[in-house]
């Protein structure tokens, strides 16, 4: 039997969307990527949002150490391990939402569909991976939050476009991830008033 995961009312309709998301890319013929693109980007930026705000919810869940007196500032020395930014990009998985979520945007034509397929495909796999283990993104983003520097989080998680596009549950599921993600913006504001 597997362990529960944390926060499960969210976790398993995410890993759910993601596991199907990934499972109509692999039964696509990359050639055959230009007739769903519109589709998976969009369920993509949904999937993201979720991923998101889930790791978010787990921040503010995350007891942290009491602080201690920062002690004397260590020799400094070579080191072959990759600086902790690089860590973050390393693992296809960024905290913070891209600056701009909008259609307008010009975006670069990729000629090989086979390369369109793998970047979706890889973004669904850094996606789960983040969704497997939250622990450490979760413990980063609480540190940050803890210093009072958190990563960005936009207003509206998804654009309009993308909303019209899902089913009304995904928009409900965002909502309320969005409020356990972000409390201090959803304060008085109650998700049962009609």
């Amino acid at each position: 039997m597997h362990p529960l995961r944390p926060l499960p009312d969210f976790w398993y309709p995410i890993a759910r969307i993601l596991l199907v998301l990934k499972a109509l890319l692999t039964a696509t013929a990359p050639p055959a990527f230009p007739s769903i693109a519109a589709h998976i980007y969009a369920e993509l930026r949904l999937s993201g949002a979720l991923v998101r705000r889930y790791l978010f919810a787990l921040a503010h869940e995350f007891q942290l150490p009491p602080a201690h007196p920062c002690p004397a500032p260590a020799p400094a020395r070579q080191s072959t391990e990759a600086p902790s930014s690089a860590r973050s990009h390393a693992s296809g998985f960024r905290i913070c939402e891209p600056i701009s979520l909008s259609r307008g945007g010009a975006r670069a034509p990729v000629p090989d569909t086979y390369v369109e397929w793998a970047l979706a495909l890889q973004r669904v796999e850094a996606l789960l991976a983040a969704l497997r283990r939250p622990d450490p993104i979760a413990r980063r983003i609480a540190l940050r939050l803890a210093r009072r520097r958190p990563p960005r989080l936009r207003e509206l998680p998804v654009p309009a476009f993308v909303i019209r596009r899902i089913a009304p549950v995904f928009d409900i599921l965002l909502m309320q991830l969005d409020a356990l993600a972000q409390p201090d913006a959803w304060a008085g504001i109650g998700l049962d008033s009609s």
